[in-house]
């Protein structure tokens, strides 16, 4: 296996546990900690990750959910882990088994810090691969129904012949990390923003196409208040105008080819991740 950066122990300046299988018949999960924390998943057999999570709750119990969907006998619902039907459905095309490894950093503590380091972790990853983990935005693999969530009653599994799933398109690459650290550009990570105006003052002007969105206050830090992502842009900054103080800035991105949600998703992910990693901490009013 190339133990990429992803893969090691101290990644991303944490310590991580050894790897070890998901599989709940065996002993490695029973050593994790119940405490807040984070985790990633691997198959010994592909490349990447296949996943990346975090939890507030216990760590063991959290990860125990998992792996009881990706080894059950038919594909799990999405519910109790989103993530758990494409673990399966990885699982059913591979004879080695999944592996996880966890870690319960100081920052898991808080919710906003530990969501924000999910994202830098799904950001860098991005960087190195080219893509998303796997399972990470309700994704699936080719040749695989997702499931519903329990409540629609729907199990997945292996398509039949002629049938699609739109779960599993592509997602998008990576953004631009040339100017990562200048958030505030009109070609931050790449991106063409729009140029920065009062929150007051988001009128009929604005978009209704998909894209992202900035929120912050001239002068204070951290940077940013607030990263979003929406399928029509005029709308959720109408909102954010009724709900917030009127004197914070915004500005928008416009995303043409991001036309489903897991595409926005990917990058606003990937935008949350940058501004940890430039400056500790996620946006203020974030999570």
């Amino acid at each position: 296996m190339n133990e990429s950066r992803f893969y090691a122990a101290d990644w991303l300046g944490v310590e991580w546990s050894n790897w070890g299988t998901l599989d709940p018949g065996g002993d490695h999960l029973s050593t994790f900690s119940t405490d807040e924390g984070l985790y990633r998943v691997r198959h010994p057999a592909r490349p990447g990750l296949e996943y990346i999570g975090e939890t507030g709750r216990s760590l063991r119990g959290r990860v125990r959910a998992l792996a009881h969907g990706a080894f059950a006998e038919e594909m799990p619902y999405r519910d109790p882990h989103t993530a758990a039907p494409c673990l399966w459905a990885v699982q059913q095309e591979e004879a080695e088994k999944l592996e996880v490894s966890v870690t319960t950093p100081t920052l898991a503590e808080d919710k906003q810090s530990r969501k924000a380091f999910e994202d830098a972790l799904i950001a860098v990853y991005r960087r190195e691969m080219g893509e998303s983990p796997t399972a990470n935005f309700g994704r699936i693999i080719d040749g695989y129904r997702q499931s519903t969530y329990r409540s629609g009653e729907e199990r997945g599994g292996p398509l039949e012949p002629g049938q699609t799933e739109s779960n599993t398109e592509d997602g998008v690459g990576p953004l631009d990390w040339s100017q990562s650290n200048d958030m505030f550009s009109e070609d931050w990570m790449g991106l063409l923003w729009s140029s920065p105006r009062p929150l007051a003052d988001a009128d009929t002007s604005i978009p209704t196409d998909d894209g992202l969105y900035r929120i912050w206050r001239e002068g204070e830090a951290p940077p940013l208040e607030y990263i979003g992502q929406s399928s029509n842009l005029k709308s959720r900054l109408y909102r954010h105008r009724r709900n917030r103080h009127d004197a914070l800035l915004f500005s928008y991105s416009e995303l043409g080819e991001h036309d489903a949600q897991h595409k926005r998703e990917e990058v606003e992910t990937e935008l949350i991740g940058v501004h940890w990693l430039e400056v500790g901490e996620s946006p203020q009013d974030q999570f």
